[in-house]
């Protein structure tokens, strides 16, 4: 592929920088990184600046692990009239590598790394970038040749029209990492969720589970280990360790290799299906999270399908946690809902109810560090000849995504399936978001999203100017009239305030169907690292 001169200043800022350990004869080595790197080849040899020596540090090897197709686990009872799965589930594989590297060939491939099954090989060559859709028989993997591409994007979507399953259950491939915090599911009557732990490496994996409902931690005991071999996947119906929890959250911790982990959480109603989907991994405990997407069609607060806030002080410490809201038009009241007291290890939920209809991004600014998530319900149609005639819902669970000191950034990409209608949601986030005076917020940033063509080409630039402390989306029929694409990619320019996004699909036979994905941020990039050498006692 021929890679285009772009500036991506946040894929630099991500630059490995993992050089430590060094101890000689009473010194310690201390790490000092220049502000921005300076591209090296690793294996040459390095000047020395200012008594520092700059160290060339590539990228690991790295690729990304993707969900497996959604199933149920439970055996059908065999009656068609009252079947769980009177319907098939079609699931697709899509793939996108972006700015890569001259001569780089990205391969899909079993979770094992086995080449020759369906969907495996390179992935097709375009201009701009490299892409792969289909029909995954299972798990799969994305691997990458280290330092050779800025983004890297995947999404697995599975659809069932009928039974308990009924959804559209979509998620991002993610890249394998040792910790793992899953907001979202629950084991209460009706409920069910698989956690599906993967291993694309090639040595086992021992993963430490832990736990948190409403009531606070949920003992786990022998459960809270699970080996997982080299090459495979291990599930763990999360009824069968941790029941009766009406909200959960899940730590996920792995020795030996690194792991993909997620929840495949579907409910029922009595006999009615009301929603599936995946809960992914979001971002570590903090003082600041986002939560993009959130969908109001005015419920009100004690509808039991109001939009929904949980968060999580995983600490040993209570706090409080302050909200604010960012809706089309600004900032929108809680009425009464601004702050959220925190019990620690324990889930706190909100009703989102009461608000405008609309689309919203909810920030979480807490005083001890949280993890947050949010679930969206859509109402749908019981088919016409369905021995139950109360209406089914579909349920998205949203990722909450780490906002850092310096704020967010909207760098990141997205890969979008087949047969979907989609759109954008962007919110730019004010520095000061104390309620006092949030409705001052000034500024904007202009968010270039960048379209990629099923043939890897650049398919269309689309620029969106986003107000600070409002929530901007760019529909699907405005996307679509810019042209066809698999991918989306978008970009802020420094120092404006940060932008957090999401997409939201839906099925295009089928709107009630819908799921929402927050972007994959762009890969670590080679850098140089400037090492001194300093005295102990200095």
């Amino acid at each position: 592929m021929k890679r285009k001169n772009r500036t991506v200043p946040t894929a630099l800022r991500r630059a490995a920088a993992a050089v430590g350990g060094l101890l000689c004869a009473g010194a310690v080595v201390a790490l000092a990184t220049t502000g921005t790197l300076t591209p090296g080849a690793a294996g040459q040899d390095a000047p020395a600046v200012d008594d520092a020596r700059v160290v060339p540090v590539a990228a690991a090897e790295t690729g990304l692990v993707c969900p497996a197709p959604a199933r149920l686990e439970q055996p059908d009872a065999g009656d068609d009239a009252f079947s769980a799965a009177p319907v098939g589930t079609t699931t697709s594989l899509t793939t996108a590598v972006l700015d890569g590297a001259e001569g780089e060939e990205p391969l899909v491939t079993t979770l094992g790394g086995e080449q020759g099954a369906d969907l495996t090989g390179p992935l097709d060559q375009g201009a701009d970038a490299a892409v792969r859709t289909g029909a995954p028989p299972d798990a799969r993997a994305l691997r990458l040749t280290p330092g050779g591409a800025t983004y890297a994007a995947g999404t697995v979507a599975s659809v069932t029209t009928e039974g308990d399953l009924r959804g559209l259950v979509a998620g991002p491939c993610a890249e394998p990492a040792v910790e793992h915090w899953l907001v979202g599911g629950s084991t209460s009557v009706g409920s069910s969720g698989r956690l599906v732990l993967q291993n694309p490496g090639r040595t086992p994996a021992t993963v430490t589970l832990q736990a948190w409902g409403a009531s606070g931690p949920v003992v786990l005991g022998s459960q809270s280990l699970v080996v997982v071999p080299a090459g495979e996947q291990v599930v763990t119906m999360l009824e069968a360790v941790a029941p009766d929890q009406s909200r959960l959250t899940l730590h996920v911790t792995a020795e030996g290799g690194r792991v993909g982990a997620y929840v495949q959480h579907h409910r029922i109603d009595g006999l009615v299906p009301a929603g599936a989907d995946l809960v992914v991994g979001g971002g570590a405990p903090g003082r600041t999270t986002a939560v993009s997407g959130v969908v109001s069609t005015g419920e009100t607060v004690d509808d039991a399908h109001a939009p929904r806030l949980d968060v999580l002080a995983p600490g040993d410490r209570a706090g409080t946690a302050r909200l604010a809201v960012l809706g089309p038009d600004g900032p929108v009241r809680l009425r009464g809902g601004e702050e959220l007291p925190l019990e620690p290890g324990a889930v706190t939920t909100l009703s989102l109810g009461g608000l405008p209809e609309g689309t919203y991004t909810v920030v979480v600014d807490a005083d001890v560090p949280v993890v947050a998530g949010a679930a969206v319900d859509r109402k749908g149609s019981a088919a016409r000849d369905a021995v139950v005639t109360e209406d089914p819902y579909d349920r998205a669970w949203l990722t909450g995504q780490a906002v850092g000191p310096s704020g967010a950034s909207a760098d990141g990409a997205v890969a979008v399936p087949e047969h979907v209608s989609w759109g954008v949601t962007l919110a730019a986030l004010p520095d000061d978001r104390d309620p006092d005076r949030i409705d001052d917020a000034t500024g904007s940033t202009e968010v270039t999203l960048r379209g990629v063509g099923p043939d890897g080409a650049e398919a269309w630039t689309h620029q969106v100017d986003v107000p600070a402390g409002r929530t901007v989306e760019v529909g699907w029929a405005e996307l679509h009239a810019l042209g066809d694409a698999v991918a989306v990619v978008a970009e802020q320019p420094a120092d404006t305030p940060g932008v957090v996004w999401s997409v939201r699909l839906a099925e295009s036979d089928d709107t009630t169907l819908f799921s929402v994905l927050a972007p994959t941020p762009p890969l670590a990039a080679d850098g140089d690292v400037r090492v001194r050498r300093v005295d102990a006692a200095g």
